[in-house]
């Protein structure tokens, strides 16, 4: 179910101008840019109903803009991506707030900004209620946003008129705050300042978990937030909710806890950052207040919110630029990190995702490798001729998520260094290793009579028993070429020595990846040291 969003706030244009520097000017001593392209991005709360969006909500957006073009452009591109713009206050003598960036090569040289800070006008804000009011009644309205930017927009007056509006009807309010006096956010569900600025609205510099503690009773006694919540930055987001017996207490009462105050200070709960690439923490803050709306919207629980937004600002921060992030993407980042297991994730958790816990809509094998703690039975891995069609089917879904799939082949008939070296390599490619297997009788065709020495079945399982491995597939043909054919990896690994070959089956694969084997290491050496040191012994 799509939930119903609103976001009011600061209505953001982002303007980039890319190009190269290989000179100064003459005229004084700064860089000339050779500009190469334009680019136009969604900023500020325009940015958190472009996420919300991504997420699979009906969004709806409050502010002001100018009636100029950037304000026409603005409206378009929101629309583009289907978010309802009614709610947009259009001001003759204001212009719409844009930031022009210069960017030479990847360094930005220069920020232009065209805005006019000046506080919304009392017609501006009577509009902006008078809609919030009348879509609420119509459009069922699960949670409101109030993205804060400090350009104009929320003023202390506006921002109460809504907060008490959404009270009343029981919405969730939800506050991207700035600056540093809060009172401005009293009534909200919850704010989310980073730690530098929960430090300039508490006055609590927050350097251990103590500290921490102190900050979020502060916040949610100076808001009356219903959630305290302080994101830390690579250290994930902390948060508290308020307790139940928080209401008014009886003088004994009341004496009694402030004799207990230090016991009764509740402990902050924390969710761990979960980013392992971060390439770009622009609109992070836009992703984590996103996510954290679409999460309550649905009513789940304040700790699963948090996991999620902490999976999404993940996503986001492994992009460049102000980005989003779908939920196929969090989920597969989420797979792709061993991060199913937790405690947190349960069936109502997973229906966010519209999949099972028991299967994630594929097969028993990949489910078992995605969340493992422990060792997994070593035939989970090994893909019977019955089974490959549903494998194929799970394969191709990975696919779409993100997932970067590794093949190699062989024959591993005696399994020595040089092979769990050259495995180990290939799985350091990508995501998940499938290894094709040459079958007893494929192996005597290629090696004569004499091999394999070991069998089929031995072999099978010697690879499986390989962590590196994640599935095996006998092939019965002289060569993988078909079964590369179906499985079409994203990267097709072979040794070193085909360096200037012809690989077979790199026309159904993105990439061809050559290994250096280990020198010396080689089944056919070690066979050939056994007859040496039998001969020896026949010898004595």
């Amino acid at each position: 179910m799509k939930p119903n969003i609103l976001v009011v706030g600061d209505l953001i244009l982002d303007h980039y101008i890319w190009g190269n520097c290989e000179r100064i000017s003459p005229e004084a001593p700064v860089q000339v840019i050779d500009v190469k392209k334009e680019s136009l991005k969604l900023g500020g709360a325009c940015n958190v109903a472009s996420n919300l969006v991504s997420l699979d909500s009906n969004v709806w957006i409050c502010g002001m803009a100018g009636s100029d073009s950037a304000g026409s452009t603005l409206k378009a591109e929101l629309e583009r991506l289907g978010i309802n713009t009614d709610g947009i206050f259009y001001h003759t003598n204001r212009p719409t707030t844009q930031k022009s960036r210069i960017i030479a090569g990847h360094q930005q040289v220069v920020r232009v900004d065209r805005e006019d800070k000046t506080l919304i006008s009392r017609e501006g804000e009577e509009f902006i209620c008078n809609f919030t009011e009348s879509l609420i009644l119509d459009s069922n309205i699960a949670c409101i946003v109030l993205s804060d930017y400090e350009k104009g927009v929320l003023s202390v007056e506006l921002t109460q008129r809504l907060i008490t509006l959404a009270r009343s009807k029981k919405i969730k309010i939800l506050v991207d705050p700035k600056g540093k006096n809060y009172t401005k956010y009293k009534g909200a569900t919850l704010l989310t300042p980073n730690k530098k600025e929960a430090t300039e609205a508490t006055g609590i510099v927050i350097s251990d978990t103590k500290n921490l503690n102190e900050a979020l009773v502060c916040l949610q006694n100076l808001c009356g937030l219903e959630i305290s919540l302080i994101t830390l930055s690579e250290d994930g987001i902390a948060f508290m909710e308020k307790r139940e017996n928080q209401g008014i207490a009886t003088q004994q009462q009341s004496s009694k806890r402030r004799k207990n105050a230090k016991k009764e200070i509740p402990q902050a709960q924390k969710i761990p950052t979960i980013a392992r690439e971060v390439f770009d923490v622009t609109g992070a803050g836009d992703t984590v207040i996103a996510s954290l709306a679409y999460m309550l919207a649905l009513d789940k629980p304040i700790a699963q919110s948090v996991y999620f937004a902490n999976a999404a600002a993940a996503v986001v921060v492994s992009k460049l630029g102000s980005a989003t992030a779908s939920k196929q993407e969090i989920l597969a980042y989420l797979k792709r990190n061993n991060l199913l297991d937790s405690t947190l994730v349960n069936a109502e958790f997973l229906k966010v995702f519209d999949v099972q816990k028991e299967n994630f809509g594929f097969n028993s094998q990949i489910s078992k490798i995605l969340k493992r703690k422990m060792l997994n039975p070593y035939e989970d891995k090994w893909i019977k001729e019955s089974e490959f069609g549903l494998f194929l089917e799970s394969l191709e879904q990975l696919k779409q998520e993100g997932f970067k799939v590794i093949f190699t082949n062989g024959c591993f008939d005696i399994l020595h260094l040089g092979h769990l070296d050259y495995l180990h390599k290939a799985r350091k490619l990508g995501d998940l290793l499938i290894v094709g297997l040459n079958s007893d009788a494929s192996i005597k065709r290629l090696k004569g009579n004499e091999r394999p020495v070991n069998c089929e079945s031995d072999r099978i399982i010697q690879l499986c028993a390989l962590e590196c491995v994640d599935f095996v597939v006998v092939f019965e043909t002289d060569t993988p070429k078909q079964l590369i054919a179906k499985i079409r990896p994203d990267v097709l690994v072979k040794g070193a020595d085909y360096v200037e070959k012809e690989v077979i089956g790199a026309n159904f694969s993105k990439e061809v990846r050559l290994i250096d084997f280990v020198e010396g290491k080689s089944t056919t050496s070690l066979i050939q040291k056994i007859k040496n040191l039998k001969e020896s012994k026949c010898k004595q």
